[in-house]
């Protein structure tokens, strides 16, 4: 029951954060990169959850999201909100690095970074970036993605 609460609470949240739609500067992207974009949705909406019903605020790990050992309930350290061929750090052509933010003075973590870069970069081949605000940003060049790059 729990983990049926949990599923229909992200699609309600996904239904709900705001995703920037495609510039019209936006090239389309390739089906790899297209599923790192998605991934990182998935990690942003996972993020709103976990910041909204786990008193540490954002997670402090990537692993923090992931799915509980078999017949453990999910908790601050194993949400259940993520599949963990995500939550590793690496899925498709892409490798994903979290990076929790500062505490606040309540002690809850405050912000995160999320990044996802192709494994073996070439010409052609996109990174993204994404944080508490829900914005997924690009680049095409050969460097850690930020937040002052073009929002997709």
């Amino acid at each position: 029951m729990k983990n049926t609460f949990n599923a229909l609470c992200l699609l309600l949240l996904l239904a709900i954060l705001p995703v920037a739609a495609p510039s019209s500067a936006s090239p389309v992207m390739p089906a790899n990169q297209a599923a790192a974009v998605g991934c990182l949705r998935s990690i942003v909406t996972a993020e709103a959850y976990y910041n909204k019903h786990y008193p540490a605020g954002f997670s402090a790990t990537l692993t923090s999201l992931g799915v509980p050992e078999a017949g453990m309930q999910p908790s601050a350290s194993a949400a259940g909100l993520l599949d963990n061929s995500l939550t590793s750090g690496t899925k498709g052509d892409y490798v994903f690095t979290y990076t929790p933010g500062a505490k606040d003075s309540t002690g809850k973590v405050a912000s995160y970074t999320v990044t996802a870069r192709p494994v073996a970069w070439k010409t052609g081949m996109w990174s993204f970036f994404a944080d508490e605000s829900g914005v997924i940003r690009w680049t095409d060049e050969n460097r850690d993605p930020r937040v002052t790059d073009a929002p997709l």
